[in-house]
């Protein structure tokens, strides 16, 4: 049994039940369900009508429960299972699952990010960061595997290196031949579009890190779904050294559904008190509509 702070009077304003009855019924202890069985068969028509009624008008099992009581909410959803307070947390706002997600640590956090999908981890990034303010703060070793991907073909390559710094063509030409290069970038890109794929890759590969991120800011100015291609270890490495304020405060451009997979890590108690801030009027549709059963424990 659900023990919420009900509203008796609403009984007698609706039911037609004397404020004395009501009083006679409350010192007997009797559910509400007990009270309207016996008004019901003193032929109280209303009240053989409850349960029906009850359950089928919001308003009314909202006056009932009180559910504006913000107890009375956490009450009914501490008493949900983790699936039922999942599909209650539908309905708040992304601020309002925020407040949840702060009981995580900022390495939790990062953790998580690293579990959502790319495109939505790559949204995250991109509205805290431009691309080379990204690139200047991953390892080269993120720029090298992004580079590697099957998603970049050798076309986008080729176009990507027309707007590199003749200096750092040089730099990659003398690293990977070994060998001084004086040539200017017109001749060094010739070279490369002859090249065979697999040495393709290798000069790619020798350009230094400044070249590097030239080189994948074009690529990502062409084609920026390709920001994707980064894994989310690279993709989260800037939040590593983030507060964690700052890091839900960059969590705030997601909705709703793309931020429950990681309330849903939240322990089960946590996640009662998250959704407690539901709308009442919307919790009381909710209840008629999906949980007659829970309606059921409130005493009636």
């Amino acid at each position: 049994m659900i023990s919420l702070d009900l509203d008796l009077s609403f009984l007698s304003s609706q039911y037609n039940i004397g404020s004395s009855a009501i009083q006679q019924y409350q010192k007997q202890n009797m559910t509400i369900t007990e009270i309207m069985e016996t008004e019901a068969s003193k032929g109280n028509s209303r009240a053989a009508e409850f349960m029906m009624r009850i359950t089928s008008n919001p308003q009314e099992l909202a006056e009932l429960f009180q559910l504006v009581n913000p107890k009375n909410r956490y009450l009914i959803l501490a008493h949900m299972n983790e699936q039922d307070l999942m599909m209650v947390m539908q309905f708040l706002k992304p601020e309002e699952l925020i407040l949840g997600m702060s009981v995580f640590t900022q390495e939790s956090l990062v953790q998580l990010m690293m579990e959502l999908p790319p495109e939505t981890l790559a949204t995250v990034v991109l509205s805290k960061m431009d691309s080379n303010k990204f690139l200047n703060s991953i390892p080269e070793e993120y720029m090298n595997q992004f580079l590697q991907s099957d998603k970049i073909d050798r076309g986008m390559l080729m176009e990507a290196l027309e707007n590199i710094d003749d200096n750092e063509l040089q730099k990659m030409m003398e690293a990977y031949s070994g060998q001084p290069c004086y040539e200017n970038g017109d001749s060094i890109r010739e070279q490369m579009g002859s090249m065979k794929d697999d040495d393709l890759m290798k000069a790619i590969m020798s350009f230094e890190p400044e070249g590097k991120k030239q080189l994948i800011n074009n690529l990502l100015v062409e084609k920026p779904e390709l920001f994707e291609e980064f894994s989310p270890e690279a993709m989260t490495h800037p939040f590593k050294s983030m507060q964690k304020e700052e890091i839900l405060k960059s969590l705030l451009v997601l909705d709703t559904k793309e931020m429950l997979p990681m309330v849903q890590e939240l322990p089960q108690d946590i996640m009662a008190l998250v959704a407690t801030q539901i709308d009442p009027q919307v919790f009381s549709e909710i209840l008629c509509r999906d949980f007659a059963d829970v309606i059921a424990k409130c005493g009636i």
